[in-house]
């Protein structure tokens, strides 16, 4: 038996992360022993639930419990803390701001944390969890001579702390006290020690890892592994001509400050008439904002998982200048259809700069105007061959080959 084939894998994980992407590719691999979460459909009370409330009296809550389902993976290797995830998820909704929300988090992840250490570590020679819920279980493994891996799905807390106080400053309209985390000092410590207790620190960008450089974490731990999303239905296909009408750029994801959706109205406000936007997903902008936006632009709002397809198949560019992401799974969808993209460093993209569309600075909305407008000009080339890791393998934004990164 292969050194590989040999591994026992703990995955523990919170929520439905990448649709449960991560245990899924162990399992093909034949590494997994458990996958341990706090809830999910297809184990204990939810799946006696799942098969008694018909569709038509689901509230949107039921629906998104009913969704997690952790797909090709034997419900015999998978363990869940339901209690624990159901009076996390009651918690949440009575949340009113950042802080309290993470008042929340660390409550849950350390109940389950801990519940998972005390079942033991004897079955397994690796554990992988994600950033500021895996603490207490990689701990349980450094200390019993385990291999740990951590996932940094997000850039180092100090940097999200302060890149919000930096457009707090500039925009105090937009960034009130609510959204400023009082406790962000706490998760910032818990995270400093998972990279203590990690043998590697897995990030989904270059950006990621910079950024625990940047504020004294072992840098030297941390290797760039980009995740990837399933194959889209939809066709590539080219570049509609300016003289088809209006440029539609597409944006989706939290329609807010962290994404830099507030630089993309000003850009659409820049470029007028010959650009159509529409931005997808929850609002977190305040409404005072909302009401002075450009004629050019639409807020739809959140749409389903179901229905993001018809969004992409509508566009002609995708947009996203973020200020702060791991590694955006939009923008990998966007590319698996073809869909020239703009969108910042910081994003954690593929895209190849002059190629798969123009990668500009964050928090500059002129940049962001410039790139949609060699966009339509046509200064990309009409089609060109998906990014590859290698000459021969799959594109690099498929989850085949972030099934080879991993594993």
């Amino acid at each position: 038996m292969s050194k590989q084939a040999s591994k026992r894998i703990l995955v523990a994980q919170m929520g439905a992360r990448r649709h449960y992407a991560v245990p899924r590719i162990f399992y093909q691999a034949g590494i997994l022993r458990i996958l341990h979460t706090d809830i999910c459909a297809v184990k204990g009370w939810p799946r006696l639930l799942n098969g008694l409330i018909p569709n038509t009296f689901r509230t949107a809550g039921m629906r998104r419990l009913f969704g997690r389902v952790p797909e090709g993976i034997p419900t015999s290797l998978i363990r869940t803390e339901s209690s624990i995830g159901w009076d996390y998820a009651m918690s949440r909704r009575r949340c009113k701001t950042r802080t309290d929300v993470t008042n929340c988090h660390l409550k849950a992840v350390t109940a389950w944390g801990e519940r998972i250490a005390r079942r033991g570590m004897t079955e397994f020679d690796t554990v992988y969890a994600f950033n500021t819920d895996g603490m207490e279980v990689l701990e349980a493994g450094y200390q019993q001579g385990l291999t740990g891996f951590l996932d940094q799905t997000i850039p180092a807390r100090e940097t999200i702390v302060r890149m919000f106080q930096l457009e707090r400053e500039r925009f105090p309209d937009l960034v009130g006290e609510d959204t400023l985390d009082q406790r962000w000092e706490d998760l910032a410590k818990r995270e400093k020690h998972e990279w203590l207790r990690a043998t590697t620190i897995l990030c989904g960008s270059p950006y990621v890892r910079q950024t625990i450089g940047e504020v004294g974490g072992p840098i030297e731990k941390a290797v760039v592994v980009p995740t990837g999303v399933q194959a889209s239905p939809l066709q590539r296909r080219l570049y509609r001509s300016p003289s088809d009408g209006p440029t539609r750029v597409l944006f989706v994801g939290e329609i807010g400050v962290r994404k830099g959706a507030h630089y993309l109205i000003e850009a659409a406000r820049t470029l007028g008439k010959e650009f159509e936007f529409r931005l997808c997903g929850g609002i977190i902008l305040p409404e005072s904002f909302l009401k002075g936006i450009p004629r050019n632009v639409q807020i739809v709002g959140p749409v389903p998982r179901a229905e993001i397809a018809s969004q992409y198949a509508w566009a002609d560019v995708f947009c996203l200048p973020s200020l702060l992401e791991g590694s955006a799974s939009v923008t990998y969808e966007a590319m698996s259809v073809g869909l020239p993209i703009v969108t910042t460093p910081n994003s954690g993209s593929l895209v190849r700069e002059g190629l798969d569309g123009y990668l500009v600075p964050a928090r500059d909305s002129q940049s962001l105007a410039v790139a949609l407008s060699k966009i339509r000009a046509g200064q990309l080339p009409r089609e060109s061959p998906p990014p590859s890791d290698r000459p021969d393998g799959p594109p690099s934004y498929s989850l085949d080959a972030y099934r080879e990164r991993l594993v």
